[in-house]
């Protein structure tokens, strides 16, 4: 099967990406990303088409990144939801909600 992404993925398997959505603000895994998107798995589902701003950490020792995204798809696996994100704003410095 033909890989359609547009952007090499990182498969990285790292707690403590922060992302608000609609006034709620949750912690979650990311599973991979890339300078597109990301996957990230929450607890909670989001609503496809939901605008969300975030802050996570590639490296520990760098610091966080800044993004801002839609929501793009949203997956139930094993009690977790699993939320595809494309990116609309990638930043170094914090960026407005």
């Amino acid at each position: 099967m033909e890989d359609k992404r547009r952007f090499n993925r990182l498969d990285l398997v790292q707690d403590g990406a922060v992302v608000s959505c609609a006034g709620i603000e949750e912690k979650g895994k990311i599973s991979d990303i890339s300078r597109g998107g990301m996957k990230v798995f929450f607890s909670q589902p989001m609503e496809i088409g939901a605008v969300i701003h975030g802050q996570f950490r590639v490296l520990s020792d760098r610091e966080p990144f800044f993004v801002k995204g839609i929501i793009t798809r949203v997956v139930g696996v094993d009690n977790m939801w699993e939320v595809a994100v494309k990116f609309e704003k990638v930043s170094t410095i914090p960026l407005d909600a």
